[in-house]
């Protein structure tokens, strides 16, 4: 069954027109992110890098906002029954505390890497702490004509496809559950989100998708807005020695 899953999803792309790009790479390219590093929490638990928190009382409810510095490359993000990721997230003051992802995607020098802190927000408190950080140089993928470049990288049992300008997608279905389903990818605000390959038995297959939009292009009734879709699939085989990840990108208008 998740081989035919597979299968028809993948199927389904083929029927959309335009340009494409495709390549594979082994499991053992990618790097892996390492567990965060603990930071040492001065007396003020505020600022966070990368992060702004602002307080509004709304008669009754006092509600925390938090927003991301997305035009410096920061997202936060959430994992539950798929991956979720926003340039602002809120909650009043009754809320519970919980632990966000502040991720942010750095290119330099021709390297690009994904750094993450761990964020403890308190809305009780209104504090937000950043209690851990790591980083990892992500392994280029593939790469279009029209820039749309996919990065990859692995955490956990799990493998993160990454794009710029991203606006939504489908993890690979071994994430959900039997009450959530196939998990999706939310994207709110960010300028670039992942998925996540399931990579514990990739003899069985795993599948997913994003989907974005790149920059309009022309004017007035000539203007077209193009968007391209990204395939990921982890598999491996009997001649296979290891693993590998097939990444298959299609633009079209």
């Amino acid at each position: 069954m998740r081989a035919q899953y597979i299968l028809a999803a993948v199927g389904s792309m083929l029927l959309v027109p335009g340009a494409a790009a495709a390549a594979t790479s082994p499991v053992s390219a990618l790097a892996a992110l390492p567990g965060p590093v603990a930071l040492r929490a001065p007396g003020a638990v505020t600022p966070v890098a990368g992060l702004t928190m602002t307080t509004n009382d709304r008669g009754r409810t006092t509600w925390h906002d938090l927003v991301a510095a997305t035009g410096r490359g920061y997202c936060l993000a959430q994992k539950e029954s798929g991956y979720r990721w926003m340039g602002s997230y809120g909650a009043n003051a009754r809320g519970a505390t919980e632990d966000l992802d502040l991720d942010r995607l750095v290119e330099k020098d021709g390297t690009a890497t994904l750094e993450r802190t761990r964020v403890h927000f308190d809305p009780p408190s209104g504090t937000i702490t950043a209690t851990g950080r790591s980083q990892v140089e992500l392994k280029e993928i593939a790469r279009t004509p029209a820039g749309v470049v996919v990065w990859a990288y692995r955490e956990e049992r799990a493998i993160v496809v990454l794009a710029k300008r991203v606006v939504g997608g489908v993890e690979s279905h071994q994430i959900g559950s039997a009450e959530t389903g196939v998990p999706f990818v939310s994207v709110d605000g960010c300028p670039f989100a992942g998925a996540r390959l399931d990579a514990r038995k990739p003899e069985a297959g795993a599948f997913v998708q994003l989907t974005g939009a790149l920059p309009a292009q022309g004017t007035g009734k000539d203007k077209v807005l193009p968007k391209f879709i990204v395939d990921a699939s982890l598999s491996r085989v009997a001649r296979d020695p290891e693993p590998l990840l097939a990444v298959r990108v299609r633009v079209h208008e």
